[in-house]
């Protein structure tokens, strides 16, 4: 099962810093952990699974506060990379010793944790494209090889031993941190320009695919498990086998089009994956989901990129649109999930629809102009 993801990471460049393959993976990892957490805590600490996906929302809440901060307030310096580290080896490892209660605000310093990391990351192939290009793919290779390992430390040991090997995982990069350059020059900082209408209209369009997104596939796995009847492993191998179909689209080169395409694509499997409680259907949804967002999302980036008169700023404006959209989008599920699963499906699925709608008309009037 692993030689598919093995043969593609052997791809990858090697001056690309092994620091930033690690780090990339370590959050992968994390974030693979979530839809896998939900219903196992639900199970553990007799919550309900709307309220349970709140770890989520803060762990990505941390993420976005930190990721969008750490670069105003520090430069990137091995020390403010140790104490990133070590302080996801602390919310990780007090995570599994808790509560519910006192877990939510760990998750949130463990996003904090996983936010810095990454910043300090991209900060070593910021503006190198085929750089870039090779790290996309680290997330869907490791997903698929961590999901069914998660799946079964959650099934054998339960939600608190995961943390702890959450919490062992954020020393790997400290063993890479010498193969980072972290003196990077400090750059005087540039006026910046607001978006065309175009742009911020397509932002827009971004958080929304988000939004929807993430509240049906953060609640997957419980759909799969408790709404379909399928074991946590079998769950499990669903996923890596949506990540297994996300590496071809994440490694693809060259032109990308049809963002409205691929969107309304991957709207049509949510509403699958949640909304018809068939075990084929839930597989081939989720396949089928792994291939067409990565052939969306770049195409949308491509698309935002030919209609601002300074990409370079909505550049990161795209990762802070989207990062709020992933924040909302398991409050939005959580509640319509305890409403009904087949609910979630459609709503989500809707929002996803709307912003497929969006990319499509900007398309056509960027074609006609």
């Amino acid at each position: 099962m692993f030689q598919t993801p093995l043969r593609a990471l052997a791809t990858l460049r090697p001056n690309v810093p092994a620091v930033v393959l690690v780090a990339s993976a370590v959050s992968t990892v994390v974030f693979t952990s979530t839809p896998f957490l939900i219903p196992g805590l639900a199970d553990s600490e007799g919550v309900a699974v709307g309220r349970v996906g709140l770890i989520s929302t803060l762990q990505l809440g941390g993420f976005v506060v930190s990721s969008w901060g750490a670069g105003r307030l520090f430069r990137p310096r091995r020390s403010v990379m140790v104490a990133a580290i070590l302080l996801g080896l602390v919310a990780n490892v007090a995570s599994g010793l808790v509560g519910f209660s006192a877990l939510l605000p760990l998750r949130f310093l463990a996003g904090i944790s996983l936010g810095t990391i990454a910043w300090i990351s991209w900060s070593e192939v910021f503006g190198d494209d085929d750089r870039t290009g090779d790290i996309a793919v680290i997330g869907p290779v490791v997903g698929s090889i961590a999901s069914p390992i998660v799946a079964s430390v959650i099934d054998v040991s339960g939600p608190g031993r995961l943390f702890f090997l959450l919490g062992a995982l954020h020393l790997l990069p400290l063993a890479f941190i010498r193969t980072a350059r972290f003196a990077a020059p400090h750059r005087p900082r540039s006026e910046r320009h607001r978006p065309a209408p175009a742009a911020l209209v397509l932002l827009l369009a971004l958080g929304l695919l988000t939004l929807g997104g993430n509240s049906v596939f953060v609640f997957a796995g419980a759909v799969g498990a408790g709404d379909i009847g399928l074991s946590p492993i079998a769950v499990a191998f669903v996923f890596s086998l949506n990540s297994l179909a996300s590496i071809p689209s994440a490694r693809r080169r060259g032109p990308h089009r049809h963002a409205g395409f691929w969107t309304g694509v991957t709207a049509a499997m949510a509403v699958l994956v949640a909304a018809v409680h068939h075990p084929v259907v839930f597989v081939l949804a989720l396949v089928v989901w792994g291939f067409a967002f990565w052939m969306g999302v770049p195409a949308a980036f491509a698309l935002l990129a030919r209609n601002s008169r300074y990409p370079a700023e909505r550049a990161g404006d795209s990762q802070a649109y989207m990062a709020l959209g992933r924040v909302v989008g398991p409050l939005v599920g959580g509640a319509l999930y305890e409403l009904h699963p087949t609910l979630l499906g459609v709503v989500g699925g809707g929002v996803m629809a709307l912003a497929a709608l969006t990319f499509s008309i900007v398309d056509r009037r960027t074609i006609a102009e």
